[in-house]
């Protein structure tokens, strides 16, 4: 699950970057090869980090967000 790895890290005051880390040590071996892990995985990272920080209500996703989270996932 993208959710479990994402959410320990978020609830232990973890970055999203560390959250991407965690969630891709354990789900790679199991999605890594599905055509759209790669595309899909920052997006649904993002948004369960989210979730697990309480944030109920999705964010609209704008440009301005979009460069955040990859500067962030690249850092």
């Amino acid at each position: 699950s993208t959710y479990r790895p994402v959410a320990r890290v978020a609830l232990g005051g973890g970055s999203l970057k560390d959250a991407w880390d965690a969630c891709r040590a354990e789900c790679d071996a199991k999605f890594a090869d599905y055509a759209i892990y790669e595309h899909c995985l920052p997006f649904n990272v993002s948004r369960a980090y989210d979730e697990a920080r309480d944030v109920e209500t999705p964010r609209i996703w704008t440009a301005a967000r979009d460069k955040e989270m990859w500067e962030a996932l690249q850092s």
